[in-house]
């Protein structure tokens, strides 16, 4: 036997990929490995070692893969990454999403951009602005947190009562710079 000699199941697995390579995907329940696809459907999606440009499902597990964007009930991401994800409850376990819309967010270990939620749980996380109603945090850096209730250990640059002190500040020296503009311009009429 020459070493060019393949098995069967790394046949079948070739012939697969190519097979499902940049196309779109649909079923009750899709399982992927190690593979690209453009648009996935379904009720279930598995996606590990793979890509998918959309996902819109009842329940997506991604496991150290990515996709551009997710849409689905429930959404679990481990070691992975998505550009942005929406969904009742969203599960982010060592890995990051650019945006999370949200009625219940997790991030362990893991990143976010932003994050918009009802009720958010950060634990060894990072995360640019977390907007919550409710926030537990256990190790967390943000930048910008506004949240009605926080509970936990927060490290932020910009919390709610100074964002609020930003904003009432930034609206009065902008008021000002156009009232006095127009006092210096009504006098040259």
């Amino acid at each position: 036997m020459t070493e060019e000699k393949r098995t069967t199941d790394e046949i079948s697995r070739d012939e697969a990929v190519e097979q499902t390579e940049n196309q779109d995907v649909s079923g009750e329940v899709v399982n992927l490995t190690g593979t690209q696809v453009r648009d996935v459907q379904a009720d279930l999606v598995r996606l590990q070692q793979s890509g998918a440009q959309t996902i819109s499902a009842t329940e997506v597990e991604l496991r150290a893969g990515g996709a551009g964007q997710v849409d689905a009930q429930e959404v679990s991401i481990t070691q992975g990454g998505a550009g942005l994800v929406q969904g009742e409850s969203v599960d982010i376990t060592q890995g990051g999403v650019g945006v999370a819309r949200a009625g219940n967010a997790t991030v362990v270990e893991g990143g976010a951009i932003v994050v918009f939620t009802d009720s958010a749980s950060l634990q060894n996380s990072q995360a640019g602005v977390v907007v919550a109603r409710q926030m537990s945090a256990d190790k967390i850096r943000t930048g910008v947190l506004l949240a009605g209730e926080v509970n936990g250990d927060v490290e932020t640059a910009l919390d709610t009562p100074r964002a609020m002190l930003v904003g009432l500040v930034a609206g009065a020296a902008i008021g000002l710079v156009l009232w006095v503009g127009r006092l210096i311009t009504g006098r040259r009429e």
